[in-house]
């Protein structure tokens, strides 16, 4: 069984509503076991963290001293509103995941998963697709070949239980099922998160999310993106 779990959270440091210390708070009242901060960095979509506030932003989540673990994520937009060049190993040498939005996805101006494994070595941390609707954005790879690559580069699938990741009512990680099912004995990990930025019962949400891992039977690659983080 998966316990409260949400790796994807905005705080003021971007974007978000509340501080990190009023987001651990609501965790721990609600009874998370882990959540992970991810607040944009450097892009012109939305106000986000710029490279000299980096080490101000991981200060700021390592200063907490509450019961308990809290992950420090950063958000990619990977598309021409992003600088890449400022993506390298020294900037991020004491976050712990990056979540890299838009992959694929042309509709946001995203850049192509082949410029993500171009850049991959230089960043040396676990990289995951955030709320990618994957069913759309990689229908002309070859779902073999496309598994492969995330196998082999280690990168996670995020599910992303924010409303605004859907279609019609239906979020990207029900309309891509079929992708979720075919990673099952794979070594890909799985990530979820809730994109909370200004109410944070929305963080409950990820209570859908893990209740789609379970009925796919995919909890070994939520458990394998825990280990990940934890070396």
């Amino acid at each position: 069984m998966i316990p409260l779990i949400d790796f994807h959270i905005h705080s003021t440091f971007s974007d978000g509503l509340y501080d990190i210390m009023d987001i651990a708070a609501y965790a721990l009242k609600k009874e998370f076991k882990v959540i992970g901060i991810s607040d944009h960095f450097n892009t012109r979509k939305v106000r986000s963290i710029e490279p000299d506030k980096i080490k101000n932003y991981i200060e700021e989540i390592e200063s907490l001293d509450l019961p308990i673990k809290i992950y420090k994520g950063i958000e990619i937009d990977f598309s021409p509103r992003t600088d890449l060049s400022l993506l390298r190993k020294t900037i991020f040498e004491s976050i712990d995941y990056i979540l890299f939005e838009y992959v694929n996805d042309s509709s946001m101006m995203g850049y192509p998963l082949w410029r993500l494994l171009e850049i991959y070595e230089d960043i040396g941390k676990p990289i995951g697709l955030a709320h990618n609707n994957i069913q759309k954005n990689f229908n002309s790879i070859n779902r073999e070949d496309f598994l492969d690559l995330l196998e082999t580069h280690n990168i996670f699938l995020e599910i992303n239980t924010n409303i605004n990741y859907s279609i019609l009512g239906e979020y990207y990680y029900s309309i891509s099922e079929e992708v979720f099912k075919s990673i099952k004995g794979r070594s890909i990990p799985v990530s979820i998160g809730s994109d909370m930025h200004n109410n944070l019962e929305e963080m409950l949400n990820v209570k859908k999310g893990i209740k789609f891992v379970e009925s796919l039977g995919i909890e070994e690659n939520v458990k394998l993106f825990m280990e990940i983080l934890q070396h």
